[in-house]
């Protein structure tokens, strides 16, 4: 996948996430989500990041630092969603929650860099939360339909656990910021 798949998918994942996902629920395993998209994705929010810190040292590691938080969190995050499933879980349901969440988690992602805008960072990383969250609950439904029969409750419960997992990944980039920075 290339340069302008990417820039593409992330425009279409942001601005049509309905027609995206219908698109993706047809071309389930063509595209490996987390290494085609997802990996670069936070590598380049990580990178966008390296101006606002006036050491680039320092920025490199907090750049860093940021990209294993947050692609830990995305795993963690995998992991307890399909705990949620139950004892039938399949290798497709794993497939296709981590598919959900590395298309969704795209607007998180990308507001990292207004992390440093002071006071309005909660602001940013509220507003691309729930926008994440509106983009995850329209991939649950067209991933997971079929395969889930009460989507609507397990649709709540896997948001609850998106909060919880970027809330945590949003107050952890912000301590190493404030500790790259302060060096």
């Amino acid at each position: 996948m290339g340069v302008k798949w990417l820039f593409m998918t992330i425009f279409s994942v942001l601005f049509h996430p309905e027609a995206f996902w219908e698109e993706a629920s047809a071309h389930r395993r063509e595209v490996n989500a987390m290494k085609d998209y997802a990996a670069p994705v936070i590598a380049l929010a990580q990178l966008s990041k390296i101006p606002f810190i006036a050491v680039p040292r320092m920025a490199m590691f907090l750049a860093i630092v940021s990209f294993v938080v947050d692609v830990a969190v995305l795993y963690l995050l995998s992991g307890a969603i399909v705990t949620l499933v139950g004892s039938d879980r399949t290798e497709s349901i794993q497939d296709d929650v981590m598919t959900m969440l590395c298309f969704s988690l795209t607007p998180v992602w990308l507001a990292e860099p207004f992390y440093f805008s002071g006071p309005w960072r909660w602001l940013f990383m509220v507003a691309a939360l729930l926008y994440s969250l509106l983009i995850a609950r329209s991939g649950l439904k067209a991933m997971l339909e079929k395969e889930i029969p009460q989507i609507d409750a397990f649709s709540g419960k896997s948001a609850l656990f998106l909060v919880v997992a970027t809330m945590t990944s949003f107050m952890l980039t912000s301590g190493f910021a404030r500790f790259f920075t302060s060096l």
